[in-house]
């Protein structure tokens, strides 16, 4: 992600920060496309702890 941080500002500033925007809107959907730790009728979480340091790493490899 930092690589594409850095291709995006070299190659198209205008749009890197749309890009980077959309790129962290994927991941958090991804994150909250299925509940953890619940049974048959819920009670688990949206978002894990473990994918939410992963969302914190994106973001700051993103610089956003």
């Amino acid at each position: 992600m930092r690589e594409v941080a850095t291709l995006l500002a070299a190659k198209a500033p205008g749009d890197a920060a749309a890009f980077k925007d959309w790129l962290r809107q994927i991941s958090q959907k991804t994150a909250e496309a299925a509940s953890e730790g619940g049974g048959w009728f819920g009670g688990g979480v949206q978002v894990s702890d473990a994918e939410k340091a992963t969302l914190g790493e994106i973001s700051s490899a993103l610089g956003i």
